[in-house]
């Protein structure tokens, strides 16, 4: 389901449910049975709810309130939320005057403050769950975002780590053909491996720890043809270790 789906299927999902529980309360609260113009009015009050929380969102989004520093969107979204609780009380009275539904609902400035607070504490609810849901979406896009930049940066240490070497490693092996032809088709050997490892982690994100030792070992054999005696390797490995699975040329990259 995409974002918009989503958002859709939780906000008429939700002010329908609001709807009707403000019709069973009112049933409650009155004793009587509901008549159809209390269903239509309640109904009206949610769609208004409904409407005025997406114009609202819409509000958030292009003004550029999502942001800003809490201190500074907290006064912000409170004054929304009482512009939005208000103005839907007065929707609410005057379809209550046009149909004849509980016209003692607009008199005196202690209902329509009482009403309008209720209203604005309706809209805050939602404003905190839609905030919840923005905050947390734009952190998973931030973890996304900060995989492809290590994805990358990965990338870009491979194509800088690969030319540096196969060069240092060929310059070796061409040494070492007169002096050494035994060790050097074992180097040749190595390298092939290497370069073999390498062009499969292009197309893997993770690779056995067994695997990437084994491209470690090929390394660094090639290596001893450089620095010779000063060059001594020692392996300290924990049985666990093996069934892992590490990221490719990671662990060349920190031998290295």
């Amino acid at each position: 389901m995409n974002k918009t789906r989503l958002y859709w299927s939780l906000q008429i999902g939700g002010w329908t449910i609001f709807a009707i529980l403000q019709i069973v309360l009112y049933q409650v609260s009155n004793e009587r049975s509901v008549t159809g113009t209390d269903v239509f009015v309640l109904c009206a009050e949610a769609l208004f709810f409904l409407i005025l929380t997406h114009l609202f969102r819409n509000f958030l989004i292009r003004s550029g309130w999502l942001s800003l520093d809490f201190r500074r969107l907290i006064p912000r979204v409170f004054l929304g939320v009482l512009i939005i609780g208000i103005t839907v009380f007065f929707l609410r009275g005057l379809i209550s005057v046009l149909l004849g539904f509980n016209n003692d609902v607009l008199p005196g400035i202690g209902t329509f403050a009482g009403v309008s607070a209720a209203n604005s504490v309706i809209v805050l609810l939602w404003c905190i769950f839609y905030l919840i849901y923005h905050y947390f979406e734009r952190y998973n896009l931030s973890l996304k975002r900060q995989a492809e930049i290590n994805e990358i940066e990965l990338n870009n240490l491979k194509s800088q780590l690969n030319p540096h070497f196969i060069f240092n490693s060929l310059n070796s092996i061409r040494a070492l053909v007169d002096e050494d032809p035994k060790k050097s088709k074992l180097a040749i050997t190595q390298l092939s491996t290497i370069l073999r490892s390498s062009l499969a982690s292009d197309q893997s994100m993770l690779t056995g720890f067994d695997d990437e030792l084994l491209t470690v070992k090929n390394y660094l054999g090639l290596e001893s043809i450089r620095y010779e005696e000063r060059l001594r390797v020692s392996y300290d490995i924990d049985p666990a270790s093996q069934r892992f699975m590490i990221p490719p040329l990671m662990l060349q990259t920190l031998v290295e």
